[in-house]
């Protein structure tokens, strides 16, 4: 199986090498992964993500070299906050030749809040501003698969990983179903793929990004393409509940994935 969402150290919030990945892929039978450091627009220029990005490259290159046929890398990146500084997001993309592009919201500009959802105190904050809160995140969505190029819609419901998982404010994500379904409408028919998240798979949350139901949504409506993702920032998360996941998406209907070569979907049957 290919994991295509994994961080290196080259992303601010993760320690790992490139050498302890693939270790570990090689350790637990991956096929293959996708390296996808962060870029995310808001902060590019204070974390110097010009650099990471080009030291990450040189990194995906060695590590082919050393692993050869034992292992498949793919070079990606996950990139958030596009809208927000286009020239920077551009001039990252000219950097190297890519496998795979993750789209993504990190960050919503919303009323006062001016920052990552992940660093947001949710545990006051009233619950219908919550709900506006969420209705802002999906209309950045929306925005994001309107007017940019990438191959992978990444975490879709990530808010919900901290306003249900960290602070228990239990949010009904189902009261934002009209806003999901125009977003898998939009996906669809931009043939950009769904990523199933496992990165809280057994943490506070518990969840899938995005849960069940609305994967079982997203295959009635005729989505066909998803990715599998661990999100992996430590070495022992990667490829992390795929086994488990395999069978629920079977159950969904789901008879394969997608991994992304020079930015192509290739299908993988399970």
């Amino acid at each position: 199986m290919f994991d295509l969402h994994i961080h290196t150290r080259h992303s601010p919030d993760s320690n790992q090498t490139l050498d302890e990945i693939c270790a570990q892929a090689v350790k637990i039978g991956l096929k293959g992964i996708a390296i996808c450091d962060h870029v995310d627009l808001w902060f590019a220029k204070e974390l110097q993500t010009d650099q990471a990005i080009r030291n990450c490259i040189a990194d995906v290159k060695k590590a082919r070299e050393r692993y050869g046929s034992r292992l498949t890398i793919l070079q990606g990146m996950e990139m958030a906050e596009y809208l927000y500084d286009p020239q920077t997001a551009e001039q990252i993309l000219s950097l190297g030749e890519w496998d795979v592009v993750l789209g993504s919201v990190h960050s919503v500009r919303f009323e006062m809040i001016d920052d990552s959802y992940s660093r947001i105190d949710f545990s006051t904050m009233p619950m219908e501003t919550i709900d506006r809160f969420l209705k802002e995140y999906f209309r950045h969505i929306a925005e994001m698969i309107e007017k940019t190029d990438f191959d992978v819609l990444s975490h879709l419901t990530c808010p919900l990983r901290y306003i249900n998982g960290k602070y228990h404010r239990n949010a009904d994500i189902l009261r934002h179903r009209d806003e999901i379904l125009s977003i898998f409408e939009q996906i669809i028919q931009k043939e950009i793929a769904l990523e199933i998240n496992t990165s809280n798979f057994d943490g506070d949350f518990g969840k899938l990004m995005p849960d069940i139901r609305l994967l079982q949504t997203y295959k009635k409506m005729g989505g066909k393409r998803i990715t599998l993702a661990s999100d992996a920032h430590i070495p022992q998360n990667i490829g992390k509940g795929f086994a488990e996941i395999t069978a629920l998406l079977q159950d969904i209907g789901f008879d394969g994935y997608c991994i992304f070569r020079q930015r192509k979907a290739e299908y993988q049957p399970f």
